[in-house]
């Protein structure tokens, strides 16, 4: 009769568990869509970074938006990445707003959707102070349209595109060509990977982080070009189907490419060097377990103390007010334990290091340039002992304060969980 029973018994946990396991398998925990198109500028936009009134001559590589949305069927997040020189907060705000026009998922509100740029000087002048002199714009409305309309596109293209989907991460390192020109012995050469897979272990997307300007290209460029990041794209691209973002890292204070020539060719090795870095970590990926996506963020006003952003404003080159302060945002999300944080410009490494203290999962992700850029946020003893940091003179010069980095992280301490 014990025997009977028991044997009854395990038969019923074994049909629970069988039943749990197939509802499991069937149950899709993680949807994800993918999309990218290119952003080019016409002939004669005026170029971000270096010198005044640069204008472009033509296109060497294509400048793209590209758009990942991820959802857990309750809570949604779409991450775009474009191959620009800024994406101020007002742009980011425009893009939001266009996207949410072309979406009707109601998982996916607008301050769910992040912006971030690759930060490209041989792309258009998107904040506006690169015009053909001092007192003039350089900011296009014309090509801001486009690249508003089409970064929003993307989003709503993903969100259409979404299925069943598994996330996988790796992590590695590439050493040898980004260095840290201010603080060489602070010198962060992390690589961080978060792979999208289909039901057929077909790559969706992939998201690499990693921390360098797009900068081999100098002055004296004026084709429009992502800089290394368009042969990091090519590389994947020929290896790996699905879109491919680079996610940059913290790049102030002041993480640049060795240069010992400005060339299309050094270049497109640097960006074939972090591709093959790249998919050699993802023969050794970890898979996550739980794909439940959370999400956190807060608008604050960052404290403007520099002249340099005030006259800005005055002379009408900004559609911001830098008077006093400005508002901005901050923005915290997790796909399982992989966990992503927003900094608001070119941040020092050493925010990036106090950024990952705050996670208590991996991996982890700094979004250089997401939401804002502000500028330099440079460590507060950079504006005590200038003499002291190579560059830190220019450095401060486009920083909106010395409080701005402790600002940005009771922000992002408010936020992260």
């Amino acid at each position: 009769m014990y025997k009977r029973f028991m044997f009854s018994l395990l038969a019923s946990i074994l049909t629970i568990l069988l039943a749990t396991v197939a509802i499991a398998a069937d149950a899709p925990a993680l949807l994800v869509g993918a999309s990218s198109a290119s952003v080019n500028p016409p002939v004669g936009s005026f170029l971000g970074g270096y010198d005044l009134n640069r204008t472009s001559t033509g296109v060497h590589d294509d400048l793209c938006a590209k758009a990942v949305v991820v959802s857990d069927g309750v809570t949604s997040v779409a991450l775009v990445v474009v191959d620009s020189f800024s994406i101020p907060y007002d742009v980011t705000q425009a893009i939001r707003s266009a996207a949410a026009g072309l979406i009707k998922n109601s998982t996916l509100p607008p301050r769910q959707v992040i912006v971030q740029s690759t930060h490209s000087h041989a792309a258009p002048d998107t904040i506006g102070i690169y015009g053909p002199n001092e007192t003039t714009c350089g900011r296009s409305p014309e090509y801001m349209k486009q690249l508003v309309e089409t970064a929003a596109q993307q989003v709503a293209k993903a969100a259409e595109n979404m299925k069943p989907a598994g996330a996988a991460f790796s992590q590695t390192q590439c050493a040898g060509w980004a260095v840290n020109d201010s603080e060489p012995d602070k010198l962060d050469n992390s690589v961080t990977v978060l792979q999208f897979l289909d039901k057929e272990g077909k790559s969706i997307a992939t998201l690499t982080n990693f921390a360098c300007h797009p900068t081999v290209l100098d002055g004296d460029n004026t084709l429009t070009s992502a800089d290394w990041v368009a042969s990091f794209y090519k590389s994947m691209s020929a290896k790996l189907p699905g879109e491919h973002l680079f996610l940059q890292g913290a790049i102030g204070c002041w993480m640049q490419p060795n240069t010992p020539e400005r060339t299309f060719e050094l270049a497109q090795k640097y960006g074939e060097d972090l591709a093959s870095k790249t998919l050699a970590a993802l023969q050794h990926e970890t898979s996550l377990s739980d794909t439940r996506v959370r999400f956190a963020s807060r608008v604050f006003n960052m404290p403007i103390a520099n002249d340099n952003f005030k006259a800005m404003s005055l002379a009408g080159l900004v559609p911001r007010n830098f008077a006093e302060s400005v508002e901005t945002e901050a923005a915290w999300f997790a796909i399982g334990p992989a966990q992503f944080a927003t900094h608001l410009g070119e941040t020092a490494p050493v925010f990036a290091a106090q950024t990952r203290e705050l996670m208590d999962t991996e991996p982890k992700f700094i979004l250089g340039l997401g939401l804002d850029h502000l500028g330099y946020i440079c460590p507060p003893d950079y504006f005590v002992n200038t003499d002291k940091y190579p560059f830190a003179k220019y450095l401060v010069s486009m920083s909106p304060s010395p409080q701005a980095g402790p600002v940005m992280m009771e922000a992002l301490k408010s936020i992260v969980p």
